[in-house]
């Protein structure tokens, strides 16, 4: 995977809303949910890294982009089906039968 792959791949990893897989280039696979990346680094952190939630984890895991191969979306969406337009609609029907 080009570098510029694995920021595509990344980036769409950050706008799902479910947990994804990511391969490392050791072997080795971690499960969680992408809640931070960072392409260009920080002052504190000089490489793009990820950091990922997982399971009965209080802190996030941090992954330099060095250290990965792939990032593919495998958890259910939580997101999927549902927009903003159908929750006020839901919203609005609740009011209407005074269920809110």
């Amino acid at each position: 995977m080009t570098p510029s792959e694995l920021a595509d791949a990344i980036e769409k990893a950050f706008d799902y809303r479910g947990d994804v897989t990511v391969d490392l280039k050791d072997g080795r696979q971690i499960v969680g949910y992408l809640a931070n990346r960072e392409h260009h680094g920080t002052p504190d952190h000089a490489e793009p890294f990820v950091e990922l939630m997982l399971p009965h984890q209080p802190e996030l895991l941090r992954l330099c982009y060095r250290d990965i191969a792939n990032v593919r979306l495998t958890g259910e969406d939580a997101a999927a089906g549902k927009s903003w337009e159908e929750w006020v609609a839901r919203e609005a029907a609740k009011k209407k039968t005074g269920k809110a």
